[in-house]
């Protein structure tokens, strides 16, 4: 699992461990003394928001600073942080608030282009796996052909919700450049129509349809005999195999990923029609669409003290999976997932809140550095600033949006950044001293409101530098043509593609 073998390790912010951040310390070094000075303000909610915008403003570049690459080809390369790897899910996550600053004068020139290329990037590295969670651009610097990895994948987890994430990125991109020219790009329009097939065929996992096995041999990390996971009946779900966290399932339908899912399709099939003229796929995701709703409604919850609240993870064959995890999508965070709210009940949702942010939730811990959601990923204790930052998204109490505030930008967490845990009674115990996401994610939270604009003067200066592809590293394609090449020569040799039969027509 790729963050558990990289950067999910203790660590205290002064033993000397400078993996992943360096570059980043660099940037911030300076800044410690001023966040200091804003966070001793922290008396009044308007304070708490106060600090946060200036916490922000020092960050959010740090994404395109130490993050981002452009690539000779055009497209752009997006790591997490610390892991020099792209993950589809991180990636468009890290983007996201970027988008909205696209949109300014002064940030287009640069902005635009970046996330059109990691878009483009995104789509041609699904093309090669679509059931890898995390590619490289350094071809076969990874390979393990146990782990499924090789050619540009880096870790062959399957986990549903970066196709998911994928269709958000588009339609966030399209909503917000409604003439942009990825719209007419053949690989963002195939890497659509291979994910729909994916979801289709994995839809039919109980009926034996999938090809899916990570690893390809003992011993296995998914529960079960013969790494597939346990038994499910049919639903109407999509069957997933590693969660957000990149963990394994204890059951093959992920209900927050499935809701997540559900949201998306329903632009994607407004795109496949109007800009893409595929009125199959528009089809096939409607139909997929409605067929994942109605298997949550029936299988998706279960009876907790009285409510009945959304499960995390489920078989349909009434199995169910108590729990949250941090990582999004999480059941916090369904109405950030769907803002409509057309795909889940209101009141079970309500109630699911209660009890994830409760010590029933067995990964909701409180203590004297902070309270909140961690993770399996990160064991017991510790509380996931990225989890913080989600409850305080989908909030509506202005002063717990405040105090959460106030507990991520204070004292360690504002001097070095938000980074994957923390203990709950020790700032300076955490895991992952780097990790884009939940940077970015504070940043949708502040922009969100729409009293805040940062800064944009400088933003010239913050520009990545480009990086050459090919050569050694990619015999197949010359330098500056990777993304015309022929995508079946950057495939690994054992790769799993959906079914034919699971395609759309036309």
């Amino acid at each position: 699992v790729a963050h558990a073998y990289v950067g999910s390790r203790f660590i205290t912010r002064d033993s000397g461990d400078s993996s992943g951040s360096s570059r980043r310390d660099r940037h911030r070094l300076a800044l410690a003394p001023a966040i200091k000075n804003a966070t001793d303000v922290l008396s009044r909610s308007s304070a708490a928001v106060q600090a946060a915008m200036d916490f922000y403003q020092e960050n959010m570049w740090m994404t395109l600073v130490s993050c981002t690459t452009k690539l000779d080809d055009g497209t752009t390369y997006v790591i997490t942080g610390d892991i020099n790897a792209m993950w589809i899910r991180d990636s468009a996550a890290q983007l996201n608030p970027y988008i909205s600053l696209a949109q300014m004068k002064e940030g287009a020139p640069l902005l635009r282009p970046l996330l059109e290329g990691a878009l483009r990037r995104q789509a041609q590295f699904i093309l090669t796996d679509p059931y890898a969670n995390a590619y490289t651009i350094d071809f076969d610097s990874a390979k393990n052909t146990r782990l499924n990895r090789g050619a540009f994948v880096f870790t062959g987890n399957y986990e549903m919700d970066s196709g998911a994430y994928y269709f958000r990125f588009l339609r966030r991109l399209t909503e917000a450049f409604p003439k942009t020219e990825v719209l007419q790009d053949k690989t963002v329009h195939q890497a659509a129509r291979m994910m729909v097939a994916l979801y289709r065929q994995e839809r039919d996992h109980c009926l034996h349809a999938s090809k899916y096995v990570y690893p390809r041999s003992a011993p296995w990390e998914l529960p079960g005999e013969d790494g597939r996971g346990w038994p499910t009946a049919c639903t109407g779900m999509v069957w997933n195999a590693f969660r957000p966290s990149d963990d394994p399932g204890k059951y093959g339908y992920h209900i927050p990923g499935n809701l997540f899912l559900a949201a998306e399709l329903r632009s994607l099939a407004a795109t496949a029609r109007s800009a893409w003229s595929d009125p199959a796929l528009a089809e096939a995701a409607a139909e997929l669409r409605g067929s994942i709703i109605e298997g949550v409604k029936r299988h998706g919850t279960k009876e907790h003290k009285g409510n009945l609240v959304y499960c995390y993870e489920v078989d349909g064959k009434g199995g169910c999976n108590l729990m949250d995890d941090a990582n999004v999508p999480s059941l916090l965070s369904i109405p950030y997932l769907d803002p409509t709210g057309e795909t889940y009940d209101k009141d079970v949702y309500r109630a699911t809140r209660g009890f994830v942010l409760s010590t029933d939730n067995q990964w909701y811990f409180e203590g004297s550095a902070g309270r909140g959601v961690g993770s399996p990923h990160t064991g017991a204790d510790m509380i996931w600033p990225l989890s913080l930052v989600m409850q305080a998204l989908t909030e509506d109490s202005a002063t717990e949006k405040a105090s959460l505030l106030h507990t991520l930008t204070s004292g360690p967490l504002a001097s070095k950044g938000l980074t994957e845990s923390f203990h709950k009674d020790d700032h300076e115990r955490i895991t992952r001293p780097w990790f884009g996401w939940p940077n970015s994610l504070l940043g949708e939270l502040l922009l969100s409101g729409g009293t805040w604009t940062p800064d944009l003067s400088g933003l010239s200066a913050k520009a990545p530098k480009t990086r050459k592809v090919g050569g050694r590293s990619l015999a197949l394609v010359e330098s500056g043509r990777l993304y015309e090449a022929d995508v079946a020569q950057l495939r690994r040799p054992d790769v799993v593609l959906p079914d034919v039969e699971h395609y759309i027509d036309g």
